[in-house]
């Protein structure tokens, strides 16, 4: 239940974005892109050594600043926070931070639509809350390496709406003790580019 209140209140953000966002010119000709969007993560499984942990449903919000250095292609920077618990009992709460790297082409579907699938790859700094007194196995980092798809559309007041579907991914990484890493966890998300 905790975590359908998060999810509502990220989506409620997203909306709200979309009323406070400056116009945002043409579609096509753009320099630079500044996002910002909220949404859900979709239940996945951490490798933790050699057991997996099932997790669920949670929430997502992005922010990145994408610069076209040329007029199909853009470099940029990306945060992401992530926030689920485990599928277990007792269940525990895990937050993800990552910031990094963004490459994305972009591809006119129409005059007011465009394509832009990404790959990022960053660093990411996770925790699970601790419920044992001396419990230090709580905090680790690894590498980030996501892929997603923007579907970005000029509204007729100049704004653009953005919905992204994508993963997250972590092939190394983890804490003193132990190796973290967990296959594509999916998300989805909408927000507003400026």
């Amino acid at each position: 239940m905790k975590h359908m209140v998060k999810i509502v209140l990220a989506l409620l953000v997203s909306v709200s974005m979309v009323s406070f966002a400056f116009a945002a010119g043409d579609l096509q000709n753009r320099t630079r892109d500044i996002g910002l969007f909220g949404g859900v993560l979709l239940p996945g499984t951490i490798s933790i050594e050699d057991a997996d942990v099932d997790t669920e449903m949670g929430f997502t919000l992005k922010a990145y600043f994408d610069q076209f250095v040329s007029s199909m292609f853009a470099v940029g920077v990306y945060g992401q926070y992530s926030a689920t618990s485990t599928d277990t009992d007792p269940s525990y709460d895990v937050d993800t931070y990552e910031f990094g790297l963004s490459f994305k082409p972009k591809f006119m579907v129409s005059p007011t639509a465009a394509l832009k699938p990404g790959l990022e790859i960053g660093y990411r700094k996770f925790s699970r809350e601790s419920l044992a007194a001396g419990d230090t196995d709580t905090d680790g980092d690894g590498l980030a390496v996501n892929i997603a798809a923007e579907l970005q559309f000029m509204l007729d007041n100049g704004y653009v709406l953005g919905l992204t579907f994508g993963f997250i991914a972590q092939p190394a990484g983890g804490t003193e003790d132990s190796d973290v890493t967990w296959a594509p966890i999916w998300y989805a998300m909408a927000g507003i580019v400026f």
